[in-house]
């Protein structure tokens, strides 16, 4: 433990003693321990624990204070080799001070953290008045005096609350996050119904547009068969299965491309091309009045005499 290094050994706050009293030190407070410091009057030792035996020995001695920052700082001489390893080691990692009921007279600062190690020939310790003494355990490690800093209950207290805010921060950013997720599945299903209800709106109207062209082209279709039918180019008899195969016919993708009179290219529906064909053959002139009201009918007028019918067949 170097003469040079500065030890934080208090600071400002509010801590408990070993009486289980309020201690409250300020920066004003921590100033009048350090200017009231004279080892030439009253040297503090460097002890083990708090102890409670003038006979206790001294592992080292406070040869300055200083106070800046809100800290008390003091400088160690004396210190053997044993102890500054012990402190390495870690097995002493706080400082605690004892102050006289004056609360000004630096009495000693402990190491606490272990039982008081056997090391030879080390200066016997003169405590006076200790039973009025005010102890007080700052909780800093010991460790500092390797340059190694811990944080104070002040400094924890900050930090805890960072985080805390932290959390909070990030509950609320979840939060939205989870709202932002609920509202976009909530715009997703009511687009999905939209689509769907759009989608089963069309197959509704194209539905409609299917029955209502399969209706016209159905009547359309018997127009012409009727008509064949009517100019002898087609048997009575054979009127449903045409119709039932022009149908068929009307529900293939297919399409037949001929040249046209004018020397075009024309592209016909399978169905088109077959009651085309019809509609160009020749007249069958044993039917050709076959549609017209029968014989019997009342007020009905025969068109032909059984001679003619007789010629014809």
């Amino acid at each position: 433990m170097e003469k040079e290094k500065w030890v934080e050994i208090a600071r400002t706050g509010t801590f408990t003693d070993s009486a289980g009293r309020n201690q409250t030190f300020t920066q004003a407070n921590l100033d009048a321990i350090a200017a009231g410091y004279d080892p030439d009057r009253r040297d503090a030792p460097l002890v083990f624990g708090h102890p409670k035996s003038d006979a206790a020995p001294a592992f080292g001695w406070v040869e300055r204070l200083k106070s800046e920052g809100g800290k008390l700082f003091a400088q160690f001489a004396h210190v053997p080799g044993e102890v500054r390893e012990l402190v390495a080691k870690k097995h002493y990692r706080h400082v605690s001070i004892s102050l006289m009921p004056d609360r000004v007279t630096l009495r000693h600062v402990a190491l606490l953290g272990a039982a008081q190690p056997a090391i030879d020939g080390l200066r016997a310790v003169e405590l006076k008045d200790g039973s009025d003494s005010i102890c007080v355990d700052f909780a800093e490690a010991a460790a500092t005096i390797k340059g190694e800093h811990r944080m104070n209950p002040e400094e924890l207290q900050k930090q805890i609350i960072q985080l805390q805010d932290q959390l909070a921060k990030l509950t609320e950013e979840n939060a939205a996050l989870k709202k932002q997720v609920a509202d976009a599945r909530a715009a997703a299903d009511t687009a999905d119904a939209a689509k769907t209800n759009a989608e089963k709106q069309v197959e509704s109207v194209n539905a409609e547009f299917s029955a209502y062209r399969g209706k016209v082209e159905g009547e359309k279709r018997e127009e012409r068969v009727n008509a064949l039918v009517k100019a002898g180019k087609l048997k009575p008899a054979d009127r449903e299965k045409v119709l039932n195969f022009a149908a068929k016919l009307a529900e293939q993708n297919g399409s037949i491309d001929f040249a046209a009179p004018d020397g075009k290219k024309e592209s016909l529906t399978l169905e088109e091309h077959y009651l085309r064909e019809l509609e160009a053959a020749p007249v069958d002139e044993r039917f050709v009045n076959f549609s017209a009201a029968p014989s019997h009918a009342a007020d009905a007028v025969p068109s032909y005499t059984s001679d003619e019918m007789a010629a014809k067949l």
